[in-house]
């Protein structure tokens, strides 16, 4: 029995730092995050002054702070800003993306937010924004999209700051903010040859090469009609197909 307890001893000893040691090792371990557990986050990109291009004209929506809308319109970017001159024809427009989304359902129920200074509408009715759910198609886990306004009235161009939230759920994930303001009679006439392009376009959809990758974002080609010449842009890209969002 002298030897058989000295050995029971080490066997008990050898086993307790062996357990110390797995634990310690345990410590060590990093569980790398899932895509999918990540927390849910919104970004724009391209926010600033856009041209209409081409719609399906002018509809009915009493969802928008004008009772009107611009059904399909398709939009091209001019250049990036906060501030966007008070032109007829301006529309201020930024596209964004909102991730990771369940898969199932295969739409988001998105909420917009427009906040805008005072407007008076023809019939008296002073509005300051509007507030309205949007269904937005989920493919790889995130929603991409445009959305904005369209000063297209005398009655839209006031100035001051304007906001355009994104929500999902209980939660704002986009707060974009742009300021009208007066521009110069130089300014004007540098911008309207741009702003003046209409419906004389053609526009092609590029998909990415590679889905997988978070910055390969879909994009729409718009391309002149036949031999015109879209005056002072290089690159012809962007549009959008948000049915409520410039608002005459």
């Amino acid at each position: 029995m002298k030897y058989f307890v000295p050995f029971a001893l080490i066997l008990t000893l050898v086993a307790c730092d062996k357990g110390l040691s797995e634990s310690e090792s345990n410590k060590n371990v990093t569980v790398k995050e899932s895509y999918l557990d990540a927390p849910l986050t919104g970004k724009v990109a391209k926010s600033g002054l856009y041209r209409l291009v081409r719609s399906g004209g002018v509809v009915n929506n009493a969802k928008t702070s004008t009772g009107k809308a611009i059904s399909r319109p398709v939009v091209q970017f001019i250049k990036s800003a906060e501030r966007i001159p008070l032109i007829k024809g301006a529309q201020m427009y930024m596209q964004y993306r909102l991730w990771p989304l369940p898969s199932q359902p295969a739409y988001a129920d998105i909420r917009r937010v427009l906040k805008h200074p005072e407007m008076t509408l023809p019939d008296g009715t002073v509005t300051t924004g509007s507030d309205f759910m949007l269904k937005r198609k989920v493919s790889s886990n995130q929603v991409i999209s445009y959305t904005g306004y369209g000063l297209d009235e005398d009655y839209e161009l006031v100035e001051g700051e304007w906001r355009i939230e994104i929500w999902y759920g209980d939660k704002k994930l986009i707060d974009q903010k742009f300021i009208t303001y007066k521009p110069a009679k130089g300014e004007i006439a540098e911008l309207m040859p741009l702003l003046e392009l209409g419906n004389n376009v053609l526009t092609e959809m590029k998909m990415p090469e590679k889905e997988t990758l978070k910055n390969n974002w879909p994009r729409i080609t718009v391309k002149p009609d036949g031999d015109e010449k879209i005056p002072a842009l290089s690159e012809l890209k962007q549009a959008m197909d948000d049915p409520f969002v410039g608002t005459p």
